[in-house]
């Protein structure tokens, strides 16, 4: 019955758009329509253009999502629900969005231990392994991106990591969040940053990789190289320091992080805490996109992104993190 339901809500809106709203919409001069992926399914749909007022009332009661319609990732637990990775492209073959999404309810039945073990070094010898200080990385998921992911797309693939207690820097991040890591090189790259008594558990050859200076035209503007924020199995971390809220006596809600690795950049980081999402679950908080902080310049071709998103898609009962308005940036 519920089913049935959602299946009628999504024809009446469909109805309503097609014999008036859109008409009234295309007849206006200067008025605006979005692209819209109208499904009542967790997957598949059909894309097509409506009116903002329409499209609003498809997301609220049904599965609809703003954009093409996306490709997913193969589905991984997280706490009592899944996430997984997805991509939207746009009809000419460019990137629309790169992003991850979990339902309502992954946020219930998380781990509360400071990590999952994965990573972890003896750093002062003592033959025991401290969780807190010798271990990094919180729980770990690596997703990969769909198949059907466009063409030129700077992400290769994801990794998502919880952290029940939060991690430095001490006072700012150690509230319970999420890190979403886009990398910008494949995985084995990553996979190769060993651990080690230097920086965050990182081998102190690798540490010094990490932390080789990015020449300025291809660092983001605003942003500097915290040094000990080189991290095993991961890579190093660059800061906004100028303008994110949290460096500035603002509590960390969310903000945006890249990484560094032999001169390159690594990846890009949104950073978000479990009550941010909770807040835009419950109304509290809004939904929105960001700017990104951009290099003069990028080491490597592809389309790369101006906005980062964090919305709670009602409808869906799901929570998405991604990258979007894209632009094609070539070597140099």
């Amino acid at each position: 019955m519920i089913r049935r339901t959602r299946i009628l809500a999504t024809a009446a809106v469909l109805a309503a758009t097609t014999a008036s709203t859109i008409p009234a919409a295309h007849a206006t001069t200067g008025s605006a329509t979005t692209v819209m992926c109208v499904t009542d399914s967790a997957d598949g749909g059909n894309a097509t253009t409506v009116a903002p007022q329409a499209a609003a009332r498809l997301k609220e009661h049904t599965r609809s999502y703003e954009g093409p319609c996306a490709a997913f990732g193969p589905a991984q637990d997280l706490g009592n629900g899944t996430l997984r990775s997805y991509t939207q492209t746009n009809a000419d073959g460019t990137p629309y969005a790169v992003g991850v999404t979990f339902t309502r309810d992954a946020l219930a039945g998380l781990p509360t231990d400071m990590n999952d073990r994965h990573h972890c070094y003896d750093v002062n010898g003592d033959g025991v392994i401290d969780q807190n200080t010798e271990c990094v990385g919180g729980y770990e998921h690596p997703l990969a991106l769909p198949d059907q992911a466009p063409a030129g797309l700077s992400t290769k693939w994801v990794l998502v990591n919880y952290n029940p207690k939060g991690h430095g820097l001490p006072g700012i991040y150690d509230v319970p969040h999420f890190d979403f890591h886009f990398y910008l090189k494949p995985k084995a790259v990553r996979d190769g940053i060993r651990m080690g008594p230097c920086g965050l558990v990182i081998n102190c050859d690798d540490y010094a990789t990490a932390t080789k200076p990015i020449d300025p035209q291809y660092m983001p503007a605003g942003y500097m190289d915290h040094k000990e924020a080189a991290e095993g199995a991961m890579g190093n971390h660059l800061m906004d320091t100028d303008d994110s809220p949290e460096w500035h006596g603002q509590p960390f809600t969310h903000t945006f992080m890249y990484g560094g690795w032999d001169g390159d950049l690594l990846f890009q980081e949104p950073m978000i805490t479990n009550a941010w999402f909770e807040g835009l679950a419950d109304g509290t908080n809004t939904s929105g996109c960001y700017p990104i902080n951009q290099p003069a310049a990028w080491q490597q071709d592809g389309s790369y992104p101006r906005q980062y998103c964090i919305r709670y898609e009602k409808g869906r009962h799901d929570f998405t993190v991604s990258l979007t308005d894209f632009y094609q940036a070539q070597k140099g």
